[in-house]
């Protein structure tokens, strides 16, 4: 059964500090909490996946910023004239 409960900041804290001291023991963690293994489990992979889509729109953006499209316009023509417009829609 999935509850749609959010953990509170001070749950968040308390799972964070248990979890530096025990790393991966969902088991040990739940029960310290008070809450089953597959709560903890999931808590996890949530916030790893959260972690990850930051990282990842974070290094999006750079990617975007750092891109010099006229450079990589000429890059594209010079190498292959069809193909300008594929890399032009990756830029955007």
């Amino acid at each position: 059964m999935r509850t749609n409960q959010r953990w509170t900041e001070v749950e968040n804290h308390e799972f964070r500090r248990l979890f530096n001291r025990y790393p991966r023991d969902f088991a040990l963690i739940a029960e310290k909490m008070n809450k089953s293994y597959n709560q903890v489990r999931s808590h996890y992979y949530n916030i790893q996946k959260r972690e990850r889509d930051i990282k990842s729109n974070q290094n999006i953006a750079e990617l975007k910023k750092s891109l010099d499209t006229d450079k990589l316009r000429q890059l594209a023509i010079a190498t292959e004239p069809e193909h300008e417009l594929i890399v032009f829609d990756l830029i955007y």
